[in-house]
């Protein structure tokens, strides 16, 4: 019997004894919220002199500052200067790989196709690039950069004309009363907003080219001629019953992209096929663009290029100038120095 209560006492307290516990627990839990809720912020002043004594305010980090010797200012001068010499000597070695030949045509009639004849100086691996050059032609002037209408060239706003002034209008970019639009199903009203408009498209190089060598026709691949941010900028022809011109032909890409430099080259396309030495090349060409009015010259030149671009014998002089003169600069530096010793003595 005294076994059985022991028992029963045992299964009659077990349930208290749990229920008691999680009281407690609870209890626990709200007191600590309490006391972290009854804890005090920290004063604001307090952070703030904390920040202003700290070790990077007060520039106690730690650091290195270098203390120049005569002996690390002609290392560091004389290895400087060796680099940049074998650097230009490089450039200037594969500037040298470059073939280029050039022809002149200025002098063709005007808007009459014109025979050149261009004969090949040297060997002209492939790929050869087929540039267009316009001598004298300023294309980084401000007033002639900002006559463009971004806007109207991304196709978002083919009426936005604000920044194209003097050439907004049709009339006002040139075109004769029977310019027709790009879809050739209407003539452009003269009055109308031009798409595109603005100096730079206004003079937009229209000439065009084709080369033979005997009876073959080479074929010169227009396509991805043009940057491909510019594509992808440029890549709408919003409105062609108002447009003049496909404003995703790269060829008008490759124009959009102003030269920093007064005679542009710019990229008329490639040739896939080796020129030789002694070949002559038949140029047809048909002449539309006008130089005369600023008395310019247009040339065509071809030319290939190497890993570090076309022939570019001004950046390989440059680094071995400047490398000469580090070399040289670690050798007076060392005979000025003994010469400020011997003062010093002597005084």
């Amino acid at each position: 019997m005294d076994q059985n209560n022991q028992i029963g006492n045992q299964n009659i307290n077990e349930p208290q004894s749990k229920s008691n516990l999680s009281e407690q627990s609870k209890i626990k839990k709200i007191k600590t919220k309490q006391t972290i809720a009854a804890e005090p912020e920290e004063d604001e002043d307090l952070v703030y002199e904390k920040v202003k004594q700290s070790r990077f305010k007060q520039q106690n980090l730690p650091a290195w500052r270098p203390v120049p010797t005569i002996l690390s200012i002609v290392i560091v001068f004389t290895v400087f200067g060796i680099l940049f010499v074998i650097l230009g000597i490089v450039l200037l070695v594969y500037s040298n790989k470059v073939k280029s030949a050039k022809i002149d045509y200025t002098d063709c009639g005007s808007n009459d196709p014109c025979n050149k004849q261009l004969t090949l100086e040297d060997d002209i691996d492939a790929p050869v690039f087929v540039y267009y050059q316009l001598d004298g032609f300023f294309q980084n002037s401000r007033r002639y950069l900002k006559s463009k209408e971004t806007d109207q060239l991304t196709g978002d706003d083919i009426k936005a004309h604000d920044n194209c002034e003097p050439a907004e209008t049709n009339k006002e970019m040139g075109f004769s009363s029977t310019q027709k639009a790009l879809d050739d199903n209407t003539v452009l009203n003269p009055n109308d907003i031009a798409v595109p408009c603005g100096l730079v498209a206004k003079t937009f190089f229209n000439d065009r080219f084709t080369f033979k060598i005997g009876s073959e026709n080479l074929v010169v691949d227009e396509t991805n001629i043009a940057f491909g941010k510019d594509k992808k900028l440029y890549d709408k022809n919003p409105d062609p019953s108002k447009q003049w011109i496909d404003m995703t032909n790269e060829h008008f890409l490759v124009w959009m992209r102003p030269s920093g430099l007064p005679n542009p080259r710019k990229l008329w396309g490639r040739i896939n096929r080796d020129l030789k030495k002694g070949e002559t090349i038949d140029i047809t060409i048909d002449n539309k663009y006008n130089v005369n009015n600023y008395k310019g010259k247009k040339k065509i030149v071809l030319s290939n290029a190497t890993r570090f671009g076309g022939k570019n014998k001004f950046l390989g002089v440059s680094y071995i100038v400047v490398g000469a003169l580090s070399i040289l600069c670690a050798i007076l530096f060392p005979i000025g120095y003994q010469f400020q010793l011997k003062k010093e003595k002597e005084l």
